[in-house]
């Protein structure tokens, strides 16, 4: 991570206003915000390993309202690399926050019942592995609707369950697993069937939920 900062760095050179790392469930990630970014920019980072989520500094000011889960998810827990911290004067709309999480858990649900349709068995173990870094900014989102504080990624999927009633142990029980701590102890199937349980589950409450930020 650190040769692929001084990458990005390099190649971006002044034009580079913020870079930051992240974390999506356990996974590292970053952000590189811009002042300008043109195809000749994206062909030089594209030579390198890793790639930064890019913005523009216009990009992200005015993307919070269009991508809300994304940002809080940024926002929760982040370190600034270089430049400025852009990111700590954001504000998230909980009624952006609710229309997008009512999108993201309708296609969530498609998506996993069109990937299970697609995959074979031998490959459904990827598939279930990859929903902690996919279903985590949105199960923090949930959170953040309800003021409830959380710190890392185990304790927010029991806070989950306790503030909606809903039993959301599958991904902390999947999230240990891509950490190596557990292994898979049931049939690949019955963590399928579990998975979409949560997400159609999690669904319905979200049609119920009113805001008004």
């Amino acid at each position: 991570m650190k040769e692929t900062n001084m990458k990005i760095k390099e190649i971006l050179g002044e034009d580079l206003v913020t870079l930051a790392e992240y974390y999506t469930g356990d996974q590292k990630r970053l952000i590189a915000v811009c002042k300008t970014l043109d195809l000749d920019i994206l062909s030089k980072i594209k030579q390198g390993k890793e790639f930064p989520l890019l913005f523009t500094k216009e990009e992200l000011i005015r993307g919070v309202d269009v991508f809300p889960v994304e940002f809080l998810n940024i926002k929760h827990d982040y370190k600034i690399l270089h430049g400025e911290d852009l990111l700590k004067d954001i504000q998230i709309s909980k009624k952006n926050l609710r229309l997008q999480l009512e999108f993201e858990f309708r296609s969530k649900l498609i998506h996993l019942r069109s990937e299970y349709l697609m995959f074979k068995e031998r490959e459904l173990e990827s598939l279930i592995l990859s929903t902690v870094p996919a279903l985590s900014p949105i199960m923090g989102a949930l959170t953040y609707l309800k003021d409830l504080q959380h710190g890392d990624t185990p304790e927010m999927f029991d806070i989950v369950s306790r503030g909606y009633g809903i039993d959301v142990s599958v991904l902390k029980e999947i999230y240990d697993i891509r950490q190596g701590k557990a292994k898979f102890k049931k049939d690949k199937e019955q963590y399928i069937k579990e998975l979409i349980d949560v997400l159609s589950g999690i669904g319905k409450i979200i049609d119920e939920i009113k805001v008004s930020e």
